[in-house]
């Protein structure tokens, strides 16, 4: 699987065979669902807004302003867009070819830290957990950020070993500053490991403060990179970038749960344990143990020992007293999570594992099984609460498939073969991923109401007929209607709207259209579709209609 020893030359082309079948892997599952409400439509119809208007200063939504994020993720997604259309996988190419470079670039941490054994190793750990599965194919920021901050981290560990050149201190500076162009302040997220890594890894406090100037200097670059598109920006729309970005989504995203993301502080302080108990799944079969031998006194972890800490730690830290909550903030542990378990699986193999990492190893089986359970047992049960049947047959197949996969872990795990277990985590969460790629999320398909119900409109109406909607305006509508929506307010404006002689179409929920007739009798509304399913964005059965204004056919 791993070669035992290879050339410089050998090991970087297997790396990079490993990256090419990431890529490959995660535009399959790209390619295999429409977009998920609420974030990716967003971002993806402001890109198609984008490249429509010709406007790459300023994103709108809807035809309104859009600061969520600033700019880098639509101009990348623009480029795809472009040339092969508004589809699923062009949006999300870019968070699939990220998460390919953070692979390599964890690879290359790793082999500049161990060896190559170790680089290879975390690089398949990193693509094969459910959390990097998740964000890196879809069309999220954060599969574009993670290669600008892990990249900046390799650059970092190659300075910090050897001594500061300023040409790492301005790549740096450049990276941060592209993370920050697509994610605003968490494009510095290195800025505190780095610090903190180089107080620990002092041998003077001169170090110390010829360390924190290259760090600030290269804050200083991002900084500035960051602020030539956010001031244009910013002028173009008389400030709005500041009152909504900075002020809304930076400054109270860290003192105020945005959108329910979060609550009672104290209650949510364990927020992040279950995220990486499920998160991290399968290699939480490690992490035990490799906690163990990360922190251990161990020759063959050495200096490495306090990157991999303060990495891991200081994030956990940052994001756990942040209010606003979800679970990608964590993601940039990720890598040092991977690494530490490669560590700990290179350690089996040259039999350096001390007795109570041995039995850390064994009691990882706990956390796993746990999970292994609680995954199968969802995937299982949850699709009996719709009536798609395929959905229910290979639900119950990935689920067995995932059970099958953990029962010999485990066997081989408290057998303390964990080179087989690795291995056994690896052959068979790719074999798990087969049902749920060509059964389970094309049955998760035939419950989502906005594809069906947009390609109606599409059909039956022309693109010039205005959509309008009431208690539904989910924003993959307007991306896969592609036609900006009004959104009406109350019942007595929509009883106003359908009195209009003009074609439209109304977007409602069953039972409220019907509580509306119910009040104001018949209304001059025509069913051009329904569709029953589930709305994903908060969970919720809905039947949903596309209603046409007056008469006739209108296309």
């Amino acid at each position: 699987m791993i070669p035992e020893k290879g050339s410089f030359k050998s090991d970087w082309l297997f790396a990079i065979f490993i990256a090419a079948g990431v890529l490959c892997l995660y535009l399959v599952i790209a390619s295999r669902s429409t977009l998920w409400d609420r974030d990716e439509p967003r971002y993806a119809r402001a890109t198609v807004e984008m490249t429509q208007s010709g406007n790459y200063l300023v994103p709108t939504l809807n035809g309104h302003i859009w600061f969520d994020k600033p700019i880098l993720l639509y101009w990348l997604m623009s480029v795809p867009v472009r040339l092969f259309g508004a589809s699923e996988i062009s949006c999300r190419f870019f968070a699939a070819v990220g998460t390919a470079i953070t692979c390599l670039l964890t690879f290359f941490i790793g082999k500049r830290l161990f060896d190559a054994k170790v680089g290879l190793w975390a690089e398949m750990i990193l693509a094969t957990t459910l959390l990097m599965i998740v964000v890196g194919s879809a069309a999220l920021v954060d599969g574009v950020l993670l290669p600008f901050i892990v990249g900046a981290m390799a650059v970092f560990i190659g300075w910090h070993r050897d001594r500061i050149r300023i040409l790492d201190v301005v790549v740096i500076g450049i990276l941060m500053g592209l993370g920050m162009l697509a994610k605003g302040p968490a494009g510095v997220l290195p800025v505190p490991v780095m610090v903190i890594v180089l107080w620990f890894g002092r041998a003077s406090i001169g170090d110390f403060i010829r360390g924190f100037s290259g760090v600030a200097f290269s804050a200083v670059i991002a900084a500035a990179i960051f602020l030539l598109w956010a001031i244009p920006a910013n002028n173009a729309t008389d400030g709005e970038f500041v009152r909504t970005f900075i002020g809304h989504h930076v400054v109270s995203w860290a003192f105020h749960p945005l959108h329910s993301h979060g609550g009672n502080f104290f209650l949510y302080l364990p927020y992040y344990l279950p995220v990486i108990l499920v998160g991290f799944f399968p290699w939480i079969l490690f992490l035990p143990g490799a906690i163990s031998v990360v922190l251990g006194e161990r020759t063959d972890v050495g200096k490495s020992r306090t990157l991999l800490i303060v990495w891991a730690a200081s994030m956990f830290i940052l994001v756990t007293i942040l209010t606003t909550k979800l679970p990608h903030y964590i993601l940039f542990i990720w890598p040092a999570l991977a690494l530490s378990v490669a560590v700990t699986i290179v350690a089996q193999q040259n039999n350096t594992l001390t007795s109570r990492d041995r039995k850390w190893l064994r009691g990882g089986v706990w956390f796993f099984g746990s999970a292994a359970v609680l995954i199968a047992a969802g995937l299982i049960a949850a699709p009996w609460f719709t009536q798609v049947k395929i959905l229910r047959l290979y639900g119950a197949v990935s689920g067995i498939v995932l059970l099958a996969m953990s029962a010999m872990a485990i066997r081989f795990q408290l057998a303390e073969k964990f080179a087989h277990s690795a291995k056994t985590l690896l052959a068979g969460f790719l074999i798990f991923l087969i049902p749920i790629l060509f059964g389970v999320l094309p049955g998760l398909e035939q419950t989502k109401v906005t594809p069906f119900i947009s390609q109606a409109v599409n059909t039956n109406t022309a693109a010039d007929v205005p959509v309008a909607t009431y208690k539904f305006s989910e924003p993959s509508l307007n991306f896969y209607i592609g036609r900006k929506t009004e959104k009406l307010s109350d019942k007595e404006s929509v009883i106003t709207w359908a009195s209009r002689p003009q074609p439209g179409v109304l977007i409602i929920p069953a039972d409220i259209l019907a509580d509306i007739l119910e009040g104001s009798g018949p209304l001059p509304l025509y069913e051009i579709a329904s569709k029953e399913g589930y709305n994903y964005s908060n969970g919720d059965k809905v039947k949903i209609l596309a209603m046409v204004r007056g008469k006739g056919n209108p296309k």
